[in-house]
């Protein structure tokens, strides 16, 4: 096999409390991707609807920087092109560079019949998102390689516990960074009261994911004293839109990953209504893209069939 036609999802990463450890994948949208080996030894990169201006080259592209850490380890020199088809907005707190991450790890051990564990797979995927971050992380990447909800249980060596999660609705602003990223701005001096209270809440999220419970999930991914107080600076109007939406009945809301995205848990019912308060108070901003509603997903990366396409 030559060619390889996958498809990865968006994700949320922290999901609240949970900072560079969770993290859970939504069912829509998905990038595509088209993998292909050939002989001309090296690494390139097309993207269709690239309209956020996302670099092709190889060491600063997410993609780009997953291969390479792929050939690296296994001594390989084989040439790989890389199609993708943009759905996921770049830029926002997405997991899009997750996707590309982890997408072509995935498809690479697939044609090359490696037979890495998810594990490893997602260790070499990470080192894709130093060209968003500036450093290694494996949340985003763990979520779109496996779907559900994902946590970073060690990552010296990476280890990954994947929790199936009831699928239930999500309410997302898609809001583009002001800045590339906010990672050196976050101080992790939050006191020992506020740090108890986030180990708590983390501990909450967990516990609502096995007994199911949708409404204290939402409760305990609404607080987060490390990144949302940074990342809701440069979102206008964030925590007095917040307040309307959870008194509009939201289960839960916080900022999306790195930001500056927000996304908000309901049930199926309040999307709508939550949908137009988040529209209401987000759309002014200049870097404002657009309301999306979807939901949970426990897939991860999929090989798209021919039959599909």
């Amino acid at each position: 096999m030559k060619k390889i036609r996958l498809s990865a999802p968006a994700t949320i990463a922290n999901v609240g409390p949970g900072y560079d450890i969770f993290a859970m994948a939504l069912e829509n949208p998905r990038d595509e991707f088209e993998i292909s080996l050939n002989d001309s030894g090296k690494i390139t990169i097309e993207i269709e609807n690239n309209t956020e201006n996302i670099p092709l080259d190889v060491n600063k592209n997410t993609a780009g920087l997953a291969i390479l850490e792929f050939q690296k380890k296994f001594n390989l020199s084989d040439g790989v092109h890389v199609k993708i088809f943009k759905k996921i907005h770049s830029g926002g707190g997405m997991g899009t560079t997750g996707a590309s991450a982890s997408a072509c790890v995935f498809g690479l051990n697939k044609l090359l019949k490696m037979s890495l564990t998810s594990n490893e797979m997602i260790n070499i995927a990470q080192m894709g998102e130093i060209a968003s971050g500036g450093s290694p992380h494996a949340d985003n990447v763990a979520a779109a390689m496996l779907g559900g909800f994902t946590l970073v249980r060690n990552y010296n060596p990476i280890e990954i516990i994947k929790l199936d999660l009831p699928v239930f609705p999500i309410v997302f602003a898609a809001i583009r960074k002001s800045e590339r990223t906010t990672r050196g701005k976050i101080s992790y001096q939050i006191g020992e009261e506020k740090l108890k209270e986030q180990i708590a809440y983390c501990s909450r999220v967990i516990h609502a994911i096995h007994t199911q419970d949708i409404a204290e999930f939402g409760a305990a991914i609404s607080v987060d004293h490390i990144a949302e107080p940074v990342r809701a600076v440069p979102i206008p109007n964030y925590f007095e839109a917040k307040r309307k939406i959870l008194e509009a009945g939201a289960f839960g809301c916080n900022v999306s990953g790195g930001g500056s995205s927000v996304f908000a848990v309901c049930s199926e019912d309040k999307q709508t209504a939550i949908a137009q308060i988040m529209f209401e108070n987000f759309s002014k901003s200049p870097h404002f893209v657009e309301i999306l509603k979807t939901k949970t997903t426990n897939f991860g990366v999929q090989e798209i069939s021919d039959s599909a396409r």
